[in-house]
């Protein structure tokens, strides 16, 4: 009997030790998880796509291999981690950690996209470390109906391909150093500096930076923006290139229209005249019913430097249906048609990439794409 006893009182120890302990060691969890500062965001756009290359200015195929071809592509789906610690005086630490998914096939790249440090202060400003995308590139980006697909603006508005010599005027900075000033009335501004060449640190080598700044103001439906963006080439030779772009746009609930034009300049041809410089414009509008969205947009690239026969021009109509506030269906046709001595291309966006084009057709061709897809944000 005192056995027994002996033995029942061990085992009710024993739980009572288990349950102790059990408690102990969750407390650092729940203590973590009340002062845990990470959000888990992204975007899952996926869609089905129809493409033709078209044919160039002598007739001949745009690339070597098929010139139609059909892919399911992955519309910069991305995958985020960020957050903030509240450090008082109205002052925060931030930092984000966002990265590419190639939601279509394996693979996707860690941390390419906008990922920083920094401070945020509510009288003094944001003070950004790390990778971002420019000032210049962001101004025009929120009235891009077609943002992140195949029919993307990018590639004639400040794209790579035939208007710059390296960087392009969209880009998503590296080792960059942002400045965001406190909003007053409606009004702020950004400033970003970039050393492009920090590997380059002998005398003998060239160096190369960014300078990127936007003034804009946003109140109601109404917005405004202008943007300079300037590339320090190449300090031995004092090759430079440099560009301006006004946006405005007007998007109460029921619809929305938005414009930009952009001019830029360079002194990379002979005698330090203007080798890529160009002006281009855009066009958009969106006029909503009910869950659904009839979309629009046109862009037009000038003739490049001196070059003739270096314009472009690209037309895309879309649909969107609204199954929920973060779930959208859409369709959309897009048309991009080359003068005959230039070969845009399509925006990449729908591959994974960014500004670049899908594939670059030959000089002349048109090449026109059909994209349905589905678009989830979380």
């Amino acid at each position: 009997m005192g056995r027994l006893q002996l033995r029942h009182i061990s085992r009710k120890k024993l739980s009572i030790i288990g349950l102790a302990l059990s408690t102990a060691l969750a407390l650092p969890a729940v203590a973590s998880a009340e002062t845990g500062n990470v959000t888990l965001y992204g975007v899952a756009n996926l869609s089905y796509e129809l493409v033709s290359l078209g044919t160039g200015t002598a007739g001949t195929p745009a690339v070597t291999g098929p010139s139609n071809v059909s892919k399911v592509s992955s519309n910069a789906s991305r995958l985020g981690l960020k957050g903030t610690e509240d450090l008082g005086d109205g002052l925060s630490a931030v930092w984000q950690i966002e990265s590419l998914i190639a939601m279509d096939n394996a693979g996707g790249t860690f941390a390419t996209r906008n990922t920083y440090a920094g401070l945020d202060s509510k009288q003094l400003g944001r003070l950004l470390l790390g990778r971002y995308d420019t000032p210049y590139n962001t101004t025009t980006r929120r009235l891009d109906w077609f943002i992140d697909t195949i029919a993307d603006s990018q590639p004639l508005m400040g794209g790579t391909t035939g208007i710059s010599a390296t960087l392009g005027f969209a880009g998503r900075q590296t080792d960059g150093v942002l400045y965001v000033s406190p909003l007053v009335h409606g009004f702020t501004g950004t400033v970003q500096y970039a050393n492009t060449s920090e590997g380059n640190t002998s005398a003998a080598q060239p160096k190369s930076s960014l300078l990127s700044m936007a003034g804009w103001y946003s109140e109601g439906p109404t917005y405004a923006a202008l943007a300079h963006e300037i590339h320090y080439l190449n300090s031995l030779t004092g090759g430079r290139e440099n560009a301006w772009k006004l946006t405005l746009g007007y998007t109460p609930e029921q619809f929305g229209i938005g414009f930009a034009v952009e001019t830029t300049h360079d002194n990379l041809a002979a005698q330090g005249a203007n080798q890529w410089g160009h002006r281009a414009w855009y066009l958009s509008g969106k006029y909503m019913l009910g869950k659904d969205a009839v979309k629009a947009a046109y862009t037009n690239v000038g003739q490049l430097g001196a070059t003739a026969n270096t314009g472009a021009r690209q037309y895309t109509l879309g649909y969107d249906h609204n199954l929920s506030k973060r779930t959208t269906l859409y369709g959309l046709y897009t048309r991009l048609q080359n003068q005959s001595a230039i070969n845009y291309g399509l925006s990449s966006a729908s591959s994974g990439g960014g500004a670049s084009t899908i594939v670059a057709p030959a000089s002349g061709a048109s090449p026109s794409a059909w994209s349905f897809g589905i678009k989830h944000i979380f």
